[in-house]
């Protein structure tokens, strides 16, 4: 039997519909079609279990290229994260098209994000220890994921319908703030770098307390170090 990367070039391209609306689509789906057959043989040693004859290769080329337009799969970079996870997968069997194309959508974890899970985790975490005055590492993304949601209709939800809407609202801001290409803001020295003002109002009362006890006894020992000093003069 020949290679794919042979049988693949010889696909009748005339009966591959066209679609007048998406042209700049259509001619990236039909040009990218062929290195993507290529990149399956290799990535699926058994390929050849799904297409046997150049006439079965044809239509699943066919069939993929609609499949590429129909879902707007038009970018090298989603092609490329949805061999990065074909390449991931435990099967020697080819994936169909429509899980080849959910593969190149980058998930929000792709893309470095946390899973909505990992953020809504968080989330309560950073809120209700910075309630209490304890000062909490955490990323960018999650304090200002924290400043949009609606944290009465969170903590209020009773029924399940409540609950429901309030998961809903959370997955919605969630991936508002996602899709809006949200970065996270480049650390620097200066950003480190905070006044005292800025810590003293980050601290808890029980925190301040403790920080007036060690600076009372710090002051102590200093004159107590210059009286012993002054009589030995």
């Amino acid at each position: 039997m020949k290679d794919l990367s042979q049988l693949v070039k010889g696909i009748n391209r005339s009966g591959i519909s066209e679609h007048k609306e998406k042209p700049v689509i259509d001619e990236f789906a039909k040009s990218i079609i062929n290195r993507v057959f290529d990149n399956l043989a290799i990535i699926y040693p058994a390929w050849q279990y799904n297409w046997k004859t150049q006439q079965q290769i044809d239509g699943a080329k066919r069939e993929w290229t609609k499949a590429f337009i129909e879902n707007n799969i038009c970018t090298m970079e989603q092609i490329s994260c949805g061999f990065a996870k074909a390449r991931k997968s435990e099967t020697d069997f080819l994936p169909s098209p429509g899980k080849f194309i959910g593969w190149c959508t980058p998930s929000p974890e792709d893309l470095g994000y946390p899973s909505e899970q990992q953020a809504l985790r968080k989330c309560i975490e950073y809120r209700n220890k910075t309630k209490m005055g304890i000062i909490i590492n955490t990323k960018p993304f999650i304090v200002e994921l924290v400043k949009r949601i609606d944290w009465w209709l969170m903590n209020s939800a009773s029924s399940q319908v409540e609950h429901k809407k309030a998961d809903k609202h959370f997955k919605e801001e969630y991936l508002n703030l996602v899709n809006s290409d949200y970065q996270e803001p480049i650390e620097t020295v200066h950003t480190r770098l905070e006044t005292k003002e800025v810590v003293t109002k980050r601290m808890s009362p029980q925190q301040k307390e403790d920080g007036r006890k060690r600076g009372t006894a710090c002051m102590k020992d200093i004159k107590q170090q210059l009286a012993r000093k002054k009589l030995n003069n």
